[in-house]
């Protein structure tokens, strides 16, 4: 058990944190879509911890405070992007909290979390929640919790589960991350930092940055789009005498002009800023006038879009035949991609995809002939439009209306065919035949159907008609399940959507097979919102 650490352990820790981000780099590359999708956020988070290592090991004191000097001024001058600069912030604020201390104790290096914290949030002139910043804030709002801890290894481990449920929430945050199904690149690249640190503390010292095998990165589908400002300018300036703050401020005013995306900071006598701008000539104008240029990296942000779309759609072989699906729920999407189909557009009640998303999908699927399932009435309009767009371009689509996303499984286990006419035919024959039960529960008083509903009920539909509705749970299962008799039939599939509880589950299971104990029922996790249960029979 670790109750404090030194110099030594600490440049150990921030060596095995930079050797396991390096070897998730490429999927945090794949995840990047915000501020920009120019998928290289896992990159620029690599080399600013690489050089803050350079510098490391260069550092013969072993000291602690001349460790986090090294880890300071490295992930300084090593900051790339936006999600490195921030990263450097937030090593700045940690060291800097802890630059009087000799060895560190679980309370030392949770006082250090809050200093990152204060530091990065200063750094960044516009913070925006559901990115990195949203791990060092859920953290330093643990540290109560954290500081009571006994031992550093109970300290990462808990750390890193903080962490992890922080970048699952980064899409509720930010509407750019839901949109493409993803979590946050800079929130799940501080994440893996921190798992190297428990890693190291656990026993797993050795180390080499040299030859990291990056694991293989999930393909993260990136749609074209026009970018407001093409070149993100990155400039490190070493000033010619202290920045006064209301130079500061004019400053920050002058960038927040011209572009966005801005992290601007002084450190000592170095100016580090980083800008979205269209302009980057400007820009090291106005900084030359406080000082000398030490790094200036400026790139083609349009150019690297491009780039990462361009090599998407090259990489697949075009296809004779693919499936298009919109899907409301994570565990679903892994389902109907199980089944065979190509691509995955989130969506569904109260989130309908917009024209542009499915024909993004078509495209993306790369074949001569799309079936695309809209999996919801109200989305079937815009699928039909996307598919004159797409026919125009010379694809072939065809848009099979289906309601709901249980249609669309049994569709694709039920298809027979090779030929599209052949496989068409197959999916218009089984739709019909699709049971499909769903349960919600009722968000305000209402009338349905000519039924009086009461906030709270749960309600029971098999397709598009209200079956049931009662605030108790068997009640309304009971309707359901005698409305589709369920006793002459052999299969029941159970989606659990997010807003189900386990109660509510265990109820579903233990009623079920009470009454109808000849039927096989599997509980799959649907991920789908608004909707606890959605059922499908056969």
């Amino acid at each position: 058990m670790t109750t404090s650490i030194n110099g030594v352990e600490m440049k150990g820790i921030f060596l095995k944190g930079t050797e396991n981000l390096l070897a998730h780099r490429d999927e945090i590359n794949a995840l990047n879509v915000f501020p920009v999708p120019d998928g290289d956020t896992g990159s620029n988070m690599s080399s600013t911890m690489l050089e803050a290592c350079k510098y490391l090991e260069n550092t013969t004191d072993t000291k602690l405070k001349s460790i986090l000097d090294a880890i300071k001024r490295g992930t300084l001058m090593g900051a790339r992007g936006n999600s490195g600069v921030i990263l450097s912030q937030i090593f700045r604020g940690f060291c800097e909290a802890l630059d009087k201390k000799s060895r560190l104790t679980v309370a030392d290096f949770v006082k250090g979390i809050k200093g990152a914290r204060e530091v990065a949030y200063k750094a960044v002139l516009k913070p925006v929640e559901g990115t990195i910043l949203t791990v060092v804030r859920t953290l330093d709002e643990h540290s109560k919790e954290l500081s009571n801890l006994e031992s550093f290894e109970q300290l990462f481990e808990k750390m890193e589960e903080i962490a992890l449920e922080a970048v699952k929430k980064t899409p509720s945050l930010l509407p750019k991350l839901k949109e493409a199904n993803v979590v946050d690149a800079g929130a799940k690249g501080l994440y893996y930092i921190i798992q190297g640190f428990k890693m190291y503390m656990l026993g797993d010292t050795k180390i080499s940055l040299e030859g990291v095998e990056t694991k293989p990165a999930e393909e993260i589908s990136i749609a074209p789009e026009e970018l407001k400002y093409q070149y993100c300018t990155e400039l490190i300036i070493q000033t010619k005498k202290k920045v006064s703050p209301n130079d500061q401020q004019t400053l920050e005013a002058y960038l927040n002009e011209i572009g966005d995306s801005v992290v601007f900071f002084v450190q000592d006598d170095i100016i580090k800023l980083h800008v979205h701008t269209n302009n980057p000539g400007n820009v090291i104008e106005k900084f030359l006038q406080h000082g000398d240029l030490v790094k200036v990296k400026i790139d083609n942000m349009k150019m690297q879009h491009e780039h990462v779309v361009g090599e998407q759609y090259a990489k697949k072989e075009r296809k004779k035949l693919a499936f298009v699906s919109v899907s409301p729920g994570e565990g679903i999407s892994k389902v109907l991609k199980d089944l065979g189909v190509d691509e995955i557009v989130s969506g569904g009640q109260s989130m309908n995809p917009s024209m542009a998303d499915i024909l993004d999908a078509i495209r993306r699927a790369n074949a001569e002939y799309v079936i695309v399932f809209p999996n919801n009435s109200n989305i079937i309009l815009a699928a039909e439009q996307a598919s004159k767009v797409a026919e125009k371009e010379g694809i072939n689509v065809k848009v099979v209306k289906t309601t709901n996303v249980q249609e669309n499984i049994m569709a694709m286990i039920y298809r027979i065919g090779e030929e599209p006419d052949e496989v068409i035919n197959s999916i218009n024959e089984n739709i019909p035949k699709t049971v499909a039960l769903s349960i919600t529960i009722a968000v305000r008083d209402s009338k349905y159907a000519g039924e009086k509903i009461k906030k709270g009920e749960y309600l029971g539909f098999m397709g598009k008609e209200l079956v049931s509705h009662h605030r108790n749970l068997p009640n309304v299962l009971d309707k359901l399940y005698q409305k589709c008799s369920l006793q002459e039939r052999e299969i029941l599939t159970v989606f659990v959507g997010t807003d189900a509880t386990p109660i509510e589950q265990s109820i579903v299971e233990k009623y079920t097979k009470k009454k109808y104990p000849n039927i096989q029922i599997e509980f799959l996790e649907g991920g789908q919102p608004h909707y606890p249960f959605l059922m499908m029979v056969e």
